[in-house]
Parts: C-alpha cells; structure tokens; sequence
C-alpha cells in the first residue's frame, strides 16, 4: 500500500502484487470516493462511485478476489474459464511502461510502445539483393513512425525513400496535426523530391525507371494510428485475435485501380503465369517512383486510413514487404505472432515460414506489440495453412 497526501485529499492504492493495481481510494473528510481497476494495461471504462465511510482498511475476502480472477476485464460478470493464467495481456511476458498523462485523459491505462521492444526481420531469400527497407524512429514525444519500403527495378528509390521520408513528416508535424494531412502531403512531396533527383542525377541510366511501394504508419500517444498506403505492402492488426488488414492492395486486377490506369491511356497486360502488369511492367498501380508510368495512370497519392488503437483487445501491429503476403495469409501471419513469446521471435519465424513455404522474393517483417500482447496465445489453435494456394502462386512449380 502507498500513500500521497494532495491539500485535502488523500490518495490510496492497494495492490494484490506487482503486475496489477486493483483499487484506488480517494478520501476528502467523511467522504470517499473509490475506484475498482482491472489488472493491467488492458482496464476497460471503469465507474467512480462515492461511498459514506471513511475506510479505515481496506481487505480482500477469499470471495471478492475469486471474483476478480473471474472478471478480469470488470464487465460486472464473470467468465467461466477465465484467469489470470490463461488471458496473458496479464500474465504478460513483456513489460511495457505506462503513458500517465494519456492514462488519465483517457480513464484507463495506457501502455507506451519501446522502440527497443519492437521486432525487425529481414531475409534476401532467392534474390540477389535486397531490395527491403524498414524504418522505426520517434519523430517527436510519444510519436512513433514504422515505414515499409519495397524496392524494384532496384533498391535505389527504397533506400532513397527510407532516408528522406522522416524529413516530410518532420515538417508537415510544424504546420498540421491531423495526421492524415501529414501523411498525405509527405507522399506528395516525396514523388517530388525523388523525381527531381533521378532527373539530375540518373536520366540517361537504368536507376530512373525504379520505384518502391510505401506503407507508413504513424502512432500518436499509442492510441492513434494513422496509415498512409501505396503499393503491396502490407499493414494488418491483430484485434481480438483476428486479422484486420489496415491497408489495401494496389492491384491492376482492381476494378477501380485497372479503370484510371485504362482511362488514362494505360493497358492491363497479363504475363504468362496471369499476373497483371501495368503496360506490362509494374505489378502495382500505385508506387513512389516509375516515372515513366505516371502519365499512365500510375499515382503516388495514397490510400489513407484512421483507427483508434484498443490496448484491451490490440496485441500487436505487422508491417511486412510482399514475400511474406505472398506466401503467409494474413490470418496464419496473426496465429503465428500470437503463438511466440517475443515481437523479435516472432518476426524470425515469420521470414522464415514465408521461405519454406515457396516465397522467392525478399521479406521483411516489422513487428510492433501493443497492451493485449499475448492475450491470445491460448485462443489460437493450429496453424492452418494452405499449401495448395502457395503451389498455385509460386514460380517453381
């Protein structure tokens, strides 16, 4: 138990051990308000009710603490099945430090991300280079920024593109703070910048035709992530255990996406194995670079999307090149995180399943844990994958 004593308040917090706080006490002469917490960083909305009797001590029954190992999440009922043990957002195998000012502006706990916990994993598989790059920096406090960055025709524009990005954002964070307006003025002006360097520097060589898909996200006092989206790189979060892709193919089998690049004066070719080519060159109809497309149709303008981050039920975000989306579904690259112990390990297994399983190309994964990490390890079951669509995609068989 601990103590502060504030004017004419008193402050209590008792705790059953180290890894939750269950009530909070704040006394003011013969009145008493009281504050149950769920354990953890992942607490729900919560009521403050007013009690008439000065608490001398507070004791736990065997009763009142069997029923808060059954109502971990203080829905007000308790679930069969349900502890400590087997919800592991609270039996956490990491530790992440708590946002107060966040905390209390929301009414619940809010975890801070560590760049330091955060998983990287890149692979060159059957290339011969790698043409991958992945960039996790803190752009300013308690504002996080992860790009995703896959060359072709070269590594040249992702690299210029990993380098110079962060630039953008830095300044678009002094003139805006809608997230969203940053993003999409940063796309903007990074084809710009990267088009006047390659028109100065490589017009008369190979390097002018590269270009690389961009999937960026940003995550505000890690509650508010903002997407920003062109190519085939892929964002998925993991909500209760299941998959939500975060951003969207740029395909030119798209009804949407094949119809600007044909009005436009643009064709959809297919090769040989039947994947659609833009004029039949670009798989994608959306990238930074590939400037010889963009009077086809070919735009940098990205796909953006808002979501709030829900520490209670979000165990962690995956950013990732193609390889990985090419072999790995996005639901068996969920069950395989939740089935690892660290961000870092599951990032490993992840490259390497996406090798075994026929991907040719390189990958790179980007793991980011959130409040629920773990939370969902028992809820999974075995990993379900589909041989016959990777034999079906891959250029071996």
């Amino acid at each position: 138990m601990s103590a502060l004593q504030t004017h004419r308040f008193q402050i209590l917090v008792f705790s059953v051990n180290r890894h939750f706080c269950r009530t909070l006490v704040v006394s003011s002469n013969d009145h008493t308000f009281k504050r149950n917490y769920a354990p953890g960083v992942c607490s729900s909305e919560l009521s403050l009710k007013r009690v008439f009797a000065r608490p001398k001590c507070v004791t736990y029954t065997q009763q009142r603490f069997a029923n808060y190992i059954s109502d971990p999440e203080n829905k007000g009922k308790t679930t069969p099945g349900v502890n400590f043990d087997t919800l592991g957002s609270w039996n956490n195998r990491l530790t992440l430090p708590i946002l107060y000012e966040a905390s209390v502006k929301k009414g619940k706990l809010i975890p801070r991300v560590p760049l330091e916990k955060i998983g990287l994993a890149s692979v060159i598989g059957r290339r011969k280079v790698n043409e991958d790059r992945c960039v996790v920096e803190e752009l300013r406090h308690e504002l996080l920024y992860f790009g995703m960055f896959d060359g072709h025709g070269g590594s040249y524009a992702a690299e210029y593109a990993s380098d110079h990005f962060i630039d953008h954002l830095s300044y678009w964070m002094t003139q805006t703070e809608d997230l969203s307006v940053v993003l999409k003025s940063s796309f903007c002006d990074m084809q710009n910048l990267l088009a006047r360097h390659l028109v100065n520097t490589h017009i008369d060589d190979d390097v002018f035709k590269t270009g690389t898909t961009a999937t960026v996200c940003l995550l505000r006092n890690s509650t508010e992530l903002v997407v920003g989206h062109v190519g085939d790189s892929i964002a998925i979060l993991c909500r209760e255990g299941k998959a939500i892709r975060l951003s969207v193919d740029h395909d030119p089998e798209n009804l949407e996406e094949s119809n600007r690049i044909t009005k436009n004066g643009g064709r959809i070719i297919h090769n040989s194995q039947g994947v659609a080519h833009v004029n039949g060159r670009l798989a994608m109809t959306r990238s930074l670079g590939d400037f010889e497309l963009k009077s086809f149709g070919v735009t940098a303008h990205p796909y953006l999307r808002s979501i709030e981050v829900k520490h209670g039920s979000d165990a962690f975000l995956v950013l990732s090149s193609d390889g990985l989306s090419f072999a790995i579904s996005d639901e068996e690259i969920v069950n395989i995180v939740s089935s690892c112990q660290t961000p870092q390990e599951a990032c490993s297994r992840l490259s390497d399943q996406a090798q075994h399983f026929g991907s040719e190309d390189n990958v790179t994964v980007l793991v980011i844990p959130l409040g629920a990490w773990g939370k969902y390890q028992k809820l999974t079951g075995g990993h379900n994958f589909n041989f016959g669509r990777i034999l079906s995609h891959s250029r071996i068989y």
